[in-house]
C-alpha cells in the first residue's frame, strides 16, 4: 500500500512540474508575441487556445507552434498569414526533421523572394519534400542552398523550380554540401547580374566577352530586343547545345560563364542534364506532397507521442492560471 500510494503521490507531483513547466515556457512564447504585435492579453488567451487545436491537428506541441509563429509575427504579419506559414513550418518540421526554428529560417527566405502570388505557400514547401524524397538530396539540403542563392534567383529571372531543381541535381550527382553549391550557384548567377547591369567582373569578362562565348555554340542570351533573356532560357538553350562540344570547348565555356572558382558546378549540372529534367518534372507535380508526407509522419510514434503531449497541454491551459503564479 504504501508503494503504490508512494508512486501515485510522485506521478501526481510530476504532472503538477510538467504542468507548472508547460505554462512558465507558453507565457514566455505569448509574452514574446505580445511585445512584438500589442495586442491583449485576452486575444493571446484566444490565440493560445487556437495554437493548442493545431499543434494536436498537426501533431506537434503548443509551444512548438507559437515558438514558429512568433518568426512570423516579428515580420509584421497578420494572424491569417501567420497562421499558413506556421501550419506550413510544422508540417516541414514534422517531416524533415529539422527544428521549426530552423525551418522558419530558411522558408522566410524562399517566400520572401520567390514569392509572387501565383502559388500557395505550401507549394515551394511541396517542391523541396518532393526533391527531397526523390533524389539523393535532402529537404534540409535542398533549403539550405536556397537560402544562399535566393535573393539573386529572381533579378536574372530564374524561376524557383529551376532554382530547386538545379541544386537538387547538383547535390546529389556531386555530394558537396549544400552550403558549398549554394554558394557557387550564387556565385555563377551574381556573375550574370552584374553583367546585365553593365559591370565588368574581376576576371575582364563583360556582357559582350559573356555573350560571344555563348553564341559561338548556338546560344544567344539577348532577345530580338535586345534584353537579356531569363537563366531558365538560357540554361536549357546551352543544355541543348553542350553535348555537341569537346571537353576543351566545355571547359572553357564554363570558366566564361561561372568563373574560374565555380565553373565546376556549371559542368556538373550540364553533364547531368537528364537528372535536372527528371526533377525539373518532380517540381512541377509535386503539389500535395508536404501533405502526404506529413499524412505519413501522423501515423508514427512520435506523432502519436506529440498528440497525447498537446492534449495534456491543452487539461493544464484549462486548470492553470499563469496570473496567479505571476501573482505568487
Amino acid at each position: 500500500r504504501w508503494q503504490l500510494s508512494s508512486s501515485m503521490l510522485h506521478g501526481f507531483m510530476r504532472t503538477i512540474n510538467f504542468a507548472y513547466c508547460y505554462a512558465q515556457a507558453l507565457n514566455k512564447s505569448l509574452n514574446s508575441i505580445l511585445i512584438v504585435t500589442g495586442q491583449s492579453a485576452e486575444q493571446m488567451d484566444a490565440f493560445a487556445q487556437r495554437a493548442n487545436k493545431a499543434a494536436k491537428a498537426l501533431s506537434t506541441t503548443t509551444t512548438a507552434y507559437t515558438d514558429a509563429a512568433l518568426i512570423f509575427y516579428q515580420q509584421g504579419l497578420g494572424d491569417k498569414e501567420v497562421e499558413e506559414r506556421t501550419n506550413a513550418v510544422i508540417k516541414m518540421s514534422n517531416v524533415t526533421g529539422d527544428s521549426a526554428t530552423e525551418v522558419s529560417s530558411y522558408m522566410t527566405a524562399i517566400w520572401n523572394n520567390f514569392d509572387d502570388g501565383s502559388e500557395s505557400l505550401e507549394h515551394y514547401a511541396d517542391v523541396i519534400t518532393a526533391l527531397g524524397a526523390s533524389t539523393a538530396s535532402s529537404s534540409a539540403e535542398i533549403s539550405a542552398g536556397l537560402e544562399k542563392f535566393a535573393s539573386v534567383a529572381e533579378t536574372i529571372g530564374l524561376s524557383y523550380n529551376y532554382s530547386t531543381a538545379a541544386l537538387a541535381t547538383i547535390v546529389a550527382n556531386t555530394r558537396q554540401s549544400a552550403d558549398t553549391v549554394g554558394t557557387g550557384l550564387r556565385t555563377i548567377f551574381s556573375r550574370l547580374q552584374g553583367l546585365s547591369l553593365g559591370e565588368t567582373l574581376d576576371d575582364g569578362t563583360d556582357l559582350n566577352k559573356y555573350s560571344k562565348a555563348l553564341k559561338t555554340v548556338g546560344v544567344d542570351i539577348l532577345d530580338a530586343s535586345g534584353n537579356m533573356k531569363n537563366m531558365d532560357t538560357i540554361l536549357t538553350d546551352l543544355a541543348g547545345k553542350w553535348d555537341n562540344l569537346s571537353q576543351a570547348q566545355q571547359t572553357a565555356l564554363a570558366q566564361t560563364v561561372g568563373g574560374v572558382r565555380q565553373y565546376t558546378n556549371l559542368i556538373a549540372l550540364m553533364n547531368n542534364w537528364d537528372d535536372m529534367e527528371e526533377n525539373l518534372r518532380t517540381a512541377e507535380n509535386s503539389d500535395g506532397s508536404l501533405q502526404n508526407q506529413a499524412d505519413i509522419y501522423a501515423e508514427s510514434w512520435e506523432a502519436a507521442q506529440k498528440r497525447v503531449k498537446a492534449s495534456a497541454q491543452a487539461i493544464y491551459q484549462a486548470l492553470l492560471d499563469d496570473k496567479f503564479f505571476i501573482k505568487a
